[in-house]
């Protein structure tokens, strides 16, 4: 047996929207309510790196080294995402590589936090050495740094802060990647 309601048009109207609301309000709580995955970020030793930046060939790969205790990297990151989504579909693959100390595990998970609400869509890393080794493997001085690398996994630039008074630019990680794009298209 059922239950009839006895409203008016009003009143049915009314209850209509309040139902109508409650189940918006329940459906947008059901997606916020699930916590969203954060970008994982694979831990690498140097070797590992070594063989694992060739696996991208034969595409060009940028290399973005960063860290969240590096403001100046944290304000270009989203410039790299965008080159990311403009050049994805032509042969390039870009690539993050964390460099916040492997024992500070609140930086790390920080950084994937960072790395989802940047909706970064590409490979991330960490490189899982000891920070000083680390740069020194890399040959780094400082970050934020661009590599460069061609097809064949060669290093064809990098670009650093080291300099202060001669500071890289996201033109001139675009001018180094139309370099190499232009160089496919000749050969």
């Amino acid at each position: 047996m059922g239950v009839v309601l006895n409203m008016s048009s009003n009143s049915y109207r009314n209850f209509t929207l309040l139902l109508f609301s409650f189940l918006i309000v329940s459906l947008s709580y059901a997606g916020s309510d699930r916590e969203s995955v954060d970008k994982q970020m694979t831990p690498v030793t140097y070797k590992d790196w070594l063989i694992k930046r060739k696996q991208y060939a034969p595409k060009i790969l940028v290399v973005d080294m960063w860290a969240m205790w590096c403001s100046s990297c944290i304000e270009r990151f989203p410039e790299m995402v965008k080159m990311h989504d403009k050049y994805k579909n032509r042969g390039v693959d870009f690539v993050s590589m964390n460099l916040d100390d492997r024992e500070d595990h609140q930086s790390l998970k920080l950084a994937e936090k960072f790395l989802t609400k940047m909706d970064a869509d590409f490979d991330h890393y960490h490189m899982n050495e000891n920070l000083v080794y680390a740069f020194e493997k890399i040959d780094l001085i400082s970050i934020p740094a661009i590599l460069i690398y061609d097809e064949n996994g060669n290093e064809i630039d990098r670009l650093t802060g080291d300099n202060p008074n001669n500071q890289f630019s996201e033109e001139d990680i675009e001018l180094s990647i139309n370099k190499l794009l232009n160089l496919r298209i000749i050969k």
